[in-house]
Order: C-alpha cells, then sequence, then structure tokens
C-alpha cells in the first residue's frame, strides 16, 4: 500500500472490544432525564468501528444521528422517575496501527480551506490569541510544521503538571498557563490554543487509551496539508506515532462540543456523577452490557 507521497504504509490491525459505565445520583426524584451521548467509535483511518450498544438504567427513548462534524451521537430521553441514573456502553473496533512517512513542510506553507477555519480560530476553552506570547516561545523558533508541534507538545509535557482537582470542565487553556496544572482535557485545550496561536489547525479529541482502564481521555489533532489530521498528546508526550493505542470517540473544537456525556435533567434537587470508567479489551470475541455494569460492581467494591 503507498500513500500519495509514494511512500510505504505498514498496517497492523487488531479487532478490540470495549465498555464504559458511568453512574449518576440525584438528591431528589428526577421526572425527566434527556442525555446525549458520543460513547461511539468514528470512523477515520486509524479504526474501523463495529456495532455499538447504548443502555440505560432505567431505559428510555433512544434515538441514533451524526452530528454536524460527523460524530455519532445516540440520544436518550428518560421519563421514568429515578434517582439514580447507569450509562453503559459497548462496542467493537478495529484499530490499524500505520507507519506512514511523514514529510515535514514550512511552518506558513499550509493552503487551509474555509472549512477548517474554525479550528484555527478560538473556541469557548482554547483561544489562541490569549496564550500567542507563551506559544512562540514554546515552538522554540521552530519555522515547520512537525517542528512546531513536536516542540509545544514537549513544552507542555514538560511543564503542565497532570494532577486532579485543580480545574474543571469550564477551564480555559488561558487558565491552565496560568496554574501550570491539569488534567489531559486541560493539557489538550493548552495545545490546540498554542498551536492554533502558530497558524496550525487543531482540534480537540475524546476516546479512551486502550491499554489504559479508566476515564475517557482527551488528545488533539492538528492539519497536516498532505497527510490530513495526525494525532499528538501532550499528556503522554507522543506526536502521530500513536499505535493502537488510542481509541477515538468524537472531535471537535474543544471539549464543550465534544462530551462523552451531556444533557439536562427536570427535578427539585441536584445531580452528581458518583462513578464512571472504561476498558478496552484485547482477545475477546464479544462484550455486552453486563460486562460494563461488571466494571460499575468492580468499582464499589471494598
Amino acid at each position: 500500500m503507498q500513500t500519495d507521497l509514494g511512500g510505504p504504509i505498514a498496517v497492523e490491525t487488531i479487532p478490540v472490544h470495549y465498555a464504559y459505565v458511568a453512574r449518576y445520583s440525584y438528591t431528589d426524584i428526577v421526572v425527566q432525564n434527556d442525555n446525549v451521548l458520543r460513547l461511539s467509535a468514528v470512523a477515520d483511518q486509524y479504526q474501523t468501528p463495529g456495532p455499538c450498544t447504548v443502555a440505560t438504567f432505567p431505559a428510555g427513548r433512544q434515538i441514533q444521528y451524526p452530528d454536524r462534524l460527523g460524530n455519532p451521537v445516540h440520544r436518550v430521553r428518560i421519563t421514568t422517575p429515578h434517582r439514580e441514573l447507569i450509562i453503559a456502553a459497548t462496542g467493537s473496533v478495529t484499530l490499524s496501527h500505520q507507519t506512514v512517512p511523514a514529510p515535514d513542510v514550512p511552518l506558513s506553507g499550509g493552503a487551509y480551506d474555509i472549512d477548517t477555519q474554525e479550528f484555527l480560530s478560538a473556541s469557548s476553552l482554547a483561544d489562541p490569541t490569549r496564550v500567542a506570547d507563551a506559544a512562540r516561545d514554546a515552538s522554540a523558533g521552530a519555522n515547520t510544521l512537525l517542528g512546531a508541534v513536536q516542540n509545544v507538545v514537549q513544552w507542555i509535557y514538560a511543564n503542565v503538571r497532570y494532577e486532579r482537582g485543580h480545574t474543571s470542565v469550564n477551564t480555559t487553556a488561558a487558565d491552565v498557563l496560568v496554574s501550570l496544572r491539569g488534567v489531559c482535557q486541560d493539557q489538550a485545550h493548552l495545545c490546540l490554543a498554542m498551536l492554533r496561536a502558530l497558524g496550525i489547525p487543531a482540534r480537540y479529541v475524546s476516546g479512551l487509551l486502550t491499554r489504559q482502564p479508566g476515564e475517557t481521555h482527551a488528545w488533539i489533532e492538528f492539519l497536516h496539508p498532505h497527510l490530513g489530521w495526525l494525532p499528538a498528546d501532550p499528556t503522554r508526550g507522543v506526536v502521530i506515532d500513536f499505535g493502537t493505542d488510542y481509541l477515538k470517540f468524537g472531535i471537535g473544537r474543544d471539549y464543550s462540543e465534544v462530551p462523552p456525556v451531556s444533557g439536562s435533567f427536570i427535578s427539585r434537587g441536584d445531580g452528581h456523577l458518583d462513578f464512571t470508567t472504561a476498558e478496552v479489551f484485547f482477545g475477546r470475541d464479544c462484550v455486552s452490557v453486563d460486562d460494563a455494569l461488571n466494571l460499575l460492581r468492580s468499582g464499589d467494591a471494598p
């Protein structure tokens, strides 16, 4: 197999299954719960999704559709009164590890069309104008695309400490630059804003680390003028060579456009997330909703 540039592609494919579960608790009866779920694998050059099953307890009316960026969405509306909601999702994906020659190009040499402009401009959590000076410093004078991406990713990896409890889903890239602390979502937002400040289109990615059970993960993709969208992960200091370590659920301008779970409920009380986890299974013939619920039971075990 060859690229448009004439270079060879070495491809390794691995079939996997995954399970995701989350539990929400409420302080009073919920009479309606409406949730948008992005827990299905996206089809791209790195993965081919199989069927995805989403179940809620209590059950609700469910519809499926692609959002404006092509991410698969399940929307579930529950009208059975409840004080607890469990969301479980399972699916299968064939992951592809492609070793593709990635030629570097001048940083100012990208010709990007109008559809790409939204990934160059400010979004609600990643404004390039707020981090422009820091982006120039982090790029260390690189004048090529891959050089600039590599320098920015490594700067964030070295300087932004992975630490829970200091940020929220509303923390901006500029906030992260001040505190130099956060989780994968925060590191991804800072990377997005810095790359955009350097004139590099960049978008947010939500998904899973296939070999690290736990919560969902966030990384970014940047646009190469010849090879399209390529991945980079500032949390792990990795650019392009992802192997089969990542499983993608969706892309957006930032987290606010592609959370795994979002929605609203009607109640006189409050609600909060009690527990969430996910796991990717290698060498399994299938994974069921019961497997997802078992992750919840394991989390509850003393």
